[in-house]
């Protein structure tokens, strides 16, 4: 999904470009290689995760965010980038105690996903269960591919 909305850009795509020969020839000669952004995915650096799919009207974002309560996200449309802001507070563990492990983080996050078209802003819908975001973004009627009938005559 990250390369996506890179994609966009000409410079960027030309990179993407580049990583897949690599990969391919990587491929050929027995090995594998590792995105140059795996480390930062599996080390939770670039959190929230984030799948995007798209239906026949809509694009549907899901992140998984566990411990973030609602009022703590922010969510923007501008044009053809969705901008979801949280944050995670730290615990209150009272007095007396202390962290014999600590690997949970708390703060502040910032994605941004550029979209491969405009949306509808004022009908976009966000649904929070079970820790996990799920964002609808109606396809703008104007980005929306429409049929041209053929007249004779």
């Amino acid at each position: 999904m990250f390369r996506w909305g890179l994609a966009r850009d000409p410079i960027w795509a030309e990179f993407s470009r580049m990583q897949r020969h690599l990969d391919d020839v990587a491929r050929r000669m027995g090995g594998t290689m590792r995105s140059p952004f795996e480390d930062l995915w599996r080390s939770g650096a670039i959190f929230p995760a984030l799948n995007v799919t798209k239906t026949e009207n809509s694009y549907v974002v899901t992140a998984e965010i566990p411990g973030i309560q609602p009022e703590n996200l922010d969510i923007k449309v501008e044009g053809e980038t969705l901008t979801l802001k949280g944050e995670r507070k730290p615990e209150d563990l009272g007095s007396g105690v202390s962290y014999h492990r600590k690997e949970r983080t708390s703060g502040t996050f910032q994605r941004s996903l550029t979209l491969p078209s405009n949306v509808e802003p004022d009908e976009v819908e966000a649904n929070y269960s079970d820790g996990v975001l799920t964002i609808t973004l109606p396809i703008a009627k104007s980005a929306q591919p429409k049929q041209i009938a053929i007249t004779t005559g």
